[in-house]
This record gives C-alpha cells, sequence and structure tokens, in this order.
C-alpha cells in the first residue's frame, strides 16, 4: 500500500500523535511549574485571526496590596514558551498579577500559517498580541519580552503605545543591522554548512531526530537542569516538535537568523517619547549589546542595564537581579531612578 493511500484511509494518525505531545507538553509545563512552587491558572484565549487561540497563564498578586498600577505580561522568545520565564514568575507576582502567553504558532497556542511576506508576517503577530489583549480586557500593561518576544513587543508599542505602561526588553533579538563582515570571517566549510542549513527551518534538526532530541539537548545545554528541572529538556523539545508555523513566520523576519531584515534599530525613533524602556542585556549574551547605548542616546525615559555573569537567558541566568531591575524600573520613572548606579536594590526573594 502506497504512503499516499495509508493516508487516506488512516487520517486520524497525525492528530492522535499531535493530541499525544500536547497532552506530554501539558504536562512537561506543569512539573516545571510545581518544581517552583508556582500556582496558577491556565486557559486557551480564542482570537479572531484564522480562529486561533493563544495559550496563557495567569499568577495572582499574592501580596497584600498590589504596588504596581497595572498587570505584568509576559512575552517569550524564539523556540520558548511560557514555563521558561521560571522563577522570574513568582518574583513579580509578589508585586502585581502576571499574564504569561505562548506566542501565535509556539507552545501550546495554535498553528496558524503567517504570510510568506515579512511585513505582513510581523503584523500579524503583532495583531495577535492585540487581539489577546482585547479578549483579556487588559487596558494597559507592563510588557516584559526575551529575545523575539522583545522584537515583537516592541513593534507592538510602536503601533499601541497607549496600551503600554512600560516597556522591558531582556536581550531583545533583532534590533542591530547585519554584520557586514559576518561571512567574511566564515571558512569555506563554516560557508558551505551555513548556506545548507539556513534552507530549513532553525529547529528542523531538533524534530528530524525524533524522540532523542530531549536526549541531544541534555548532552549539549547541561546548564538548563540547573535553572529549572529535568523537564525543560523535555518542554522545550515538545514547544518545538509541532508544526512550525512560528518557527517558519520568525524565519521570514530574519536574516541569517542572527539579525532581523527590518533591524528595529531604523524603528526605534518610532516609538512614542513618553513610553519608558528599559533594556536589560547579558553580559555574556552573542546578541552584540554594545550599540543600544548609541541607539538609546538622547532618548528619554529610556536606559540599558548589564548584568553580570549573565547570557543571552538573562532572566533565567541570574533571576534575582533581573526581577530587581524590572520591578524598580516598573515601580518609578525610568530617567529618574534607574540613572543613579549607586541606588539600593529591592529585596527580592530568590
Amino acid at each position: 500500500m502506497s504512503n499516499e493511500s495509508s493516508q487516506i484511509e488512516y487520517p486520524w494518525f497525525p492528530f492522535i500523535g499531535q493530541m499525544a505531545r500536547m497532552q506530554k507538553l501539558e504536562e512537561s509545563e506543569r512539573r516545571i511549574f510545581a518544581s517552583l512552587g508556582i500556582e496558577y491558572v491556565s486557559r486557551m484565549i480564542k482570537i479572531p485571526f484564522k480562529n486561533s487561540e493563544i495559550y496563557t497563564i495567569s499568577v495572582q498578586c499574592d501580596a497584600p496590596e498590589k504596588t504596581l498600577d497595572h498587570p505584568i505580561v509576559l512575552v517569550h522568545g524564539f523556540g520558548a514558551g511560557v514555563a521558561m520565564w521560571g522563577a522570574a514568575i513568582r518574583m513579580f507576582s509578589k508585586f502585581q498579577t502576571v499574564h504569561a502567553f505562548d506566542l501565535l504558532g509556539f507552545g501550546r497556542s495554535s498553528r496558524p500559517t503567517f504570510s510568506t511576506n515579512h511585513r505582513d508576517a510581523e503584523n500579524e503577530m503583532v495583531e495577535s498580541i492585540e487581539m489577546w489583549r482585547n479578549e483579556m480586557s487588559i487596558n494597559k500593561m507592563n510588557l516584559v519580552a526575551h529575545s523575539f518576544g522583545g522584537y515583537l513587543a516592541t513593534s507592538y508599542a510602536i503601533k499601541y503605545p497607549s496600551r503600554v505602561n512600560k516597556l522591558v526588553l531582556a536581550d531583545p533579538w533583532g534590533f542591530n543591522e547585519v554584520n557586514p563582515t559576518f561571512e567574511q570571517n566564515l571558512s569555506t566549510t563554516a560557508k558551505v554548512i551555513s548556506s545548507v542549513y539556513l534552507k530549513f527551518n532553525p529547529l528542523a534538526l531538533l524534530r528530524a531526530v525524533g524522540s532523542y532530541g530531549p536526549s541531544m539537548m541534555r548532552r549539549f545545554r547541561p546548564d538548563l537542569r540547573e535553572k529549572y528541572s529535568d523537564h525543560v529538556y523535555d518542554y522545550v523539545y515538545l514547544c518545538n516538535s509541532q508544526s512550525p508555523t512560528g518557527e517558519a513566520a520568525f524565519k521570514s523576519l530574519a536574516e541569517k537568523l542572527a539579525w532581523a531584515k527590518e533591524p528595529m534599530s531604523k524603528r526605534f525613533h518610532g516609538l512614542d517619547e513618553n513610553l519608558p524602556v528599559v533594556f536589560i542585556h547579558g553580559q555574556r549574551s552573542w546578541i552584540d549589546w554594545t550599540s543600544i547605548s548609541d541607539l538609546i542616546s538622547g532618548r528619554s525615559n529610556t536606559d540599558m542595564m548589564i548584568i553580570e555573569e549573565a547570557g543571552h537567558h538573562v532572566y533565567a541566568d541570574n533571576t534575582s537581579r533581573f526581577t530587581e531591575i524590572v520591578i524598580e524600573s516598573l515601580r518609578k520613572g525610568v530617567q529618574d531612578d534607574m540613572n543613579d548606579s549607586k541606588r539600593e536594590p529591592v529585596e527580592v526573594e530568590s
């Protein structure tokens, strides 16, 4: 029997496999949060875009009184999901209600096909965030976003500034222009490998190895176990073992994966001058954060903080320091309080 006839006779096989993966993803997420002592409410938020649903978790503020005016909304980075915020969620919830959602095309959210045009794809993702906000009945939010999420959050804030109280960008991707010497410094072999790799979606190899994915990640990323629990390997693999529509959208927006086709550095001036922005970078990050100083020079209500001994996943590498900076910036005016390098840090339990 041909493969084609098999697919016609047994159309439910892929569906069953997808349901099994989603159940395992739900379980691995639950175990990560349980290991961190985080109690949360989860739900699917329906939005009009292609009849999609955005997976969302909410953690209520556990303090007698909220010390921040607006809820904290967390936007994860490429290939991730809500559980990657880890202990930061618990720390943020000491000050305000926290909402985190899986970007459309990632994690447990729906996997609609996005436009192949990079501008249209970006707009679709930005609009999905606005649809989510509207369905959640959030009038204004403190937007905290990492990596690719930081790129989308900035694009969102440019378009909908009245919905953002403060914007915190954790090692955001897509701000710098393409490094013109990048390919020149590659060996011939590296150029060949790069040209082949760029033909596929970024995480195609992880899906190709199938059930060996978590084991491969344990070998190459043993540090993740220290920041979360051993369940994180299953979680990341299962987040990316489904239809990679969000991944394809990212690829359409990206230039050689490390940069954006339309870098935010050329669009940052379009952000409302009155909107406070804080950049938080890891000193050891692969993202070049040195150019951010020039980008924000002369812009009021904007600052950049560097966390030592932290890499790209700055919120997980030094969670206590990261949350201190975020809460302090959300509590007070950025310009008045973040520029004082001798300020006393907010006490946040680790």
